[in-house]
Formats: structure tokens, C-alpha cells, sequence
């Protein structure tokens, strides 16, 4: 099917901006992933980072899913 891309509105040019809560968001499961891949014991960071990499682990997969049968 195609498109018109005459129809479609300018609202879909503009930016949306940038959202400080999935800046950080993105940065926590960052920093997570990176710890969890290194096996760094989170206890060893100061709390703010800590903390912070729990908030990020808590959106990373659990990292040994069973396989489906």
C-alpha cells in the first residue's frame, strides 16, 4: 500500500525535544547492562551509582531465562 506523503502533517517533522526522565532512564539500563556484563558487585559503588544501577537492572532481562520446551 502506499502513501501519501502529502497527507501526512507537520507535527511529524518537529522534534519531540528531549525528556530528562528517559535521558536517565536510558543512562541507568545503560550503566546496569555494563555492570551485569562485567559481574561487578553493585556493594562496591558509592550509593548514588548503586542506586541508580538498581534502577537499571530492574529493566534488564533476567539473565538466564529458561528455554521454552
Amino acid at each position: 500500500m502506499r502513501q501519501n506523503v502529502a497527507a501526512i502533517p507537520d507535527v511529524i517533522e518537529v522534534r519531540a525535544g528531549r525528556s530528562p526522565l528517559l535521558s536517565r532512564l536510558y543512562h541507568e539500563v545503560g550503566l546496569a547492562a555494563v555492570a551485569a556484563e562485567f559481574e561487578l558487585p553493585i556493594e562496591r559503588f558509592d550509593p548514588e551509582l548503586a542506586e541508580a544501577l538498581e534502577r537499571g537492572a530492574h529493566y534488564l532481562a533476567p539473565p538466564k531465562l529458561p528455554l521454552a520446551s
